[in-house]
């Protein structure tokens, strides 16, 4: 009897504890433990919310694949969409914000860049190469080479070490009378893509060292005079529009000489004169009136008197005759005062004129605001209206830049 009854306790005790295990796996498996990373408050009343950092994070290679594939698609690689602006304008604003693109899809685009075929229309082009070039400029640390390119793409010669962006055996730039090269008749690239190059050129110079900016103590990749020489040159082709696009870029160097300041002034004065493109005219008169080159006044003068009239050159030659003359011009100027297209800058030259007469001062020069080209913008004619000061700005466009900047280039008018 005593050993039937020991036998029946053992098994009510593994009863128990068979019964008790159960209860804790289940309470286990439905209140799992905190992982050993995350801190447990005490109390609610002990915790504060505190601002960490967040640190970049690593590419992974899946994103450098999904880069790479619109890297391809930006450089008309993908036969299906080659033709398609969309496609690849698409392909480029996922990427726009990138700052650390791989070696090969830099490589890539600036390959792109340097290639002159392309199966878009020459506008498109600009507008997708002109955002590649500001999707390059962003990138972190800077793109080698990327001056270099710009610069052989205005000239249409080879890049050393990055392979061919002209025609096999373009011959170096000839002399103009004065010795100075000329660009090559036989530049590749179309007007409005060197236009770009030659804007970013000018926000470029002056974050460049002096034998890049002046092609001085050996560098053997650029031309004579560096970026300087390839803008100097550009601003003597009267007969481009880009010729007053590279009077601005040199304006943007922050460290010109005495003597590098007088040449542009006499550039600007050659610009300013008839017989130049009519865009690189425009460009070349509101610059003599922002930087109070009143030697321009004769030419303007000129200009307001002629019989053949045309809108926007006759805003500009009243605006800078408003930041340069004197009150002897108020009359010419007065002649145009019951033209809606010039009535508003005829306004604002007189009160210019009429308020440095009442404190004396001979001219408004730098303190001017009259731009014509917003950075990175290449302005066709159309596109420029008077401004509610009297001067001329670019109209604007209708989307924003996808990687910085407010402009578009021609693609979003078609």
């Amino acid at each position: 009897m005593t050993k039937r009854l020991i036998a029946i306790a053992c098994m009510l005790t593994l009863l128990i504890a068979a019964a008790v295990a159960v209860v804790v796996a289940s309470r286990s498996r439905r209140q799992p433990a905190l992982p050993p990373d995350v801190p447990v408050a005490a109390s609610p009343v002990g915790v504060r919310v505190k601002a960490v950092e967040r640190k970049p994070e690593p590419v992974g290679r899946g994103e450098i694949a999904m880069a790479s594939d619109a890297v391809a698609i930006v450089c008309g690689a993908d036969s299906a969409t080659a033709d398609r602006y969309e496609a690849r304008n698409d392909a480029l604003r996922s990427i726009a914000r990138r700052r650390d693109l791989p070696e090969d899809d830099v490589a890539a685009l600036l390959a792109y860049l340097r290639r002159a075929d392309d199966a878009l229309r020459v506008e498109r082009v600009a507008a997708l190469k002109n955002d590649v070039m500001n999707l390059l400029r962003n990138q972190e640390p800077a793109v080698e080479g990327l001056a270099e390119t710009l610069i052989a793409m205005i000239e249409g010669r080879p890049v050393a070490g990055f392979g061919r962006s002209g025609r096999a055996g373009v011959p170096p730039p000839a002399a103009d009378g004065d010795g100075t090269p000329s660009l090559p008749g036989n530049t590749i690239h179309p007007p409005a893509v060197i236009d770009y190059c030659i804007q970013h050129l000018g926000a470029m110079v002056n974050e460049l060292d002096e034998s890049m900016r002046t092609g001085v103590r050996g560098a053997p990749a650029l031309p004579d005079g560096g970026v300087r020489g390839v803008l100097v040159r550009a601003a003597r082709e009267k007969t481009k529009p880009y010729a007053g696009t590279a009077l601005y870029s040199l304006a943007e160097d922050k460290r010109a000489t005495a003597a590098q300041e007088g040449e542009l002034k006499r550039l600007t004065l050659a610009l300013c004169k008839p017989g130049v493109n009519n865009v690189a005219r425009i460009a070349a008169i509101q610059l003599a009136g922002q930087r109070g080159y009143v030697e321009a006044l004769p030419v303007l003068r000129d200009t307001l008197f002629g019989e053949k009239r045309d809108a926007v050159l006759d805003t500009v030659c009243i605006g800078s005759i408003g930041l340069l003359g004197n009150a002897d011009d108020i009359a010419l100027l007065e002649r145009f005062r019951g033209d809606a297209r010039r009535s508003a800058a005829v306004e604002a030259a007189i009160k210019r004129i009429k308020g440095r007469e009442d404190i004396g001062t001979p001219t408004a020069g730098k303190e001017a605001s009259l731009t014509l080209r917003p950075l990175l913008r290449a302005v066709q004619p159309h596109e420029i209206r008077s401004d509610s000061f009297g001067g001329l700005g670019a109209v604007p466009p209708d989307k924003e830049n996808i990687v910085g900047g407010n402009n578009r280039g021609f693609a979003t008018r078609s």
